[in-house]
């Protein structure tokens, strides 16, 4: 039921692994044929599929995607690179993330939605924490996206 709900699409695999969602690539797999070696990609469905299309739209730029007929697809967030770390830019942050959010249909509740800074670690980065209840989801998805007001990111 989920995977009907949610989608099914070509599997994101992110080089960086502690949950910050960067430098992606088509996952994929080997298998041999005749002695020959294959790569294939790999398919993601559910809620692993509703998870990465919610990083995809949030890491899209509004409007990039008009001209393939989808104006609304991405975040405003991104607009912000140049600008300072400061509260109001993160308040526009976290508003340009809810409305992006608010056009993806497998989304059944948002339940947290914070932008965390830390100065001491990193002062232009900014990571986006969310809890997202998907359409026949028994729990909450986490996920972690940062965001670099230099631009980096």
């Amino acid at each position: 039921m989920a995977t009907e709900l949610l989608g099914r699409d070509l599997a994101a695999r992110y080089r960086v692994t502690d949950g910050r969602h960067e430098d992606v690539d088509v996952g994929t797999h080997g298998r041999e044929v005749h002695g020959e070696h294959l790569e294939d990609a790999d398919l993601v469905a559910g809620i692993d599929n509703a998870v990465q299309a919610v990083i995809h739209r949030i890491k899209t730029l509004k409007g990039e995607l008009a001209a393939l007929g989808h104006p609304e697809y991405g975040s405003r967030h991104h607009e912000l690179i140049g600008e300072p770390n400061s509260e109001h830019n993160r308040n526009l942050v976290k508003l340009y993330i809810l409305q992006a959010l608010a056009h993806e249909p497998r989304i059944e509740k948002i339940g947290k939605a914070l932008v965390r800074v830390d100065r001491t670690r990193a002062p232009d980065r900014v990571e986006i924490l969310l809890e997202l209840r998907f359409i026949g989801g028994e729990v909450p998805a986490n996920l972690v996206i940062p965001f670099s007001f230099e631009g980096s990111t």
